[in-house]
């Protein structure tokens, strides 16, 4: 994407969301850039799924519906009753129908940022991983993850991924397979 253009993308996420989303969404951009520089990925392609990761996350259910009917992606069963994971499949339709991203690497890390998935790819995994250490996340443990990540993007997979369904655990939260397969992958990929 041109340089304009990603002017003109990033203008328009900064209109859809709210001054909090908008300084996560910056925050996960600057931690992506640096990730990616640490290991050898792309940082544009870094950079563009980080803008795009939250875009969808404060719009109305209907709305992002909508987005991923056009895309043609489906939700999963679980999906389907979890309204407040649907945030990263909306955006990845944006990107795709409104920006026109056919790059699948950035597409999957935009859908990937919530659960993860078994087969994700490295550019989806640091995503995954910024998007839980960016500079304002303020939470017991992160600065753990965040030292992982300088090593290892599956490192910090998994912790995430451990974190994250401890967290839900203890709050009595529904844990979608998902975030588990990536738990599962991870943990034997070790």
């Amino acid at each position: 994407m041109s340089l304009p253009k990603f002017s003109i993308l990033q203008d328009w996420v900064a209109a859809q969301v709210s001054p909090y989303r908008l300084k996560h969404i910056q925050g996960v951009a600057r931690t992506s850039v640096r990730l990616a520089q640490r290991f050898g990925l792309s940082a544009q392609k870094a950079l563009l799924a980080a803008w795009l990761h939250d875009c969808a996350k404060e719009l109305p259910k209907r709305e992002m519906e909508g987005w991923i009917q056009k895309a043609g992606f489906r939700l999963d069963g679980a999906e389907k009753k979890m309204p407040g994971l649907w945030h990263p499949h909306a955006g990845a339709a944006i990107a795709l129908k409104k920006w026109g991203i056919r790059d699948k690497s950035v597409l999957e890390a935009i859908r990937c940022h919530t659960l993860g998935s078994a087969q994700m790819d490295p550019l989806a995994q640091l995503v995954f991983v910024a998007d839980f250490i960016e500079p304002s996340r303020r939470f017991e443990g992160v600065e753990k993850v965040r030292a992982l990540a300088r090593k290892s993007l599956k490192e910090a997979v998994l912790a995430k991924a451990s974190m994250t369904v401890q967290f839900l655990f203890e709050k009595r939260m529904k844990i979608h397979p998902r975030l588990l397969e990536t738990w599962n992958q991870f943990l034997i990929g070790k």
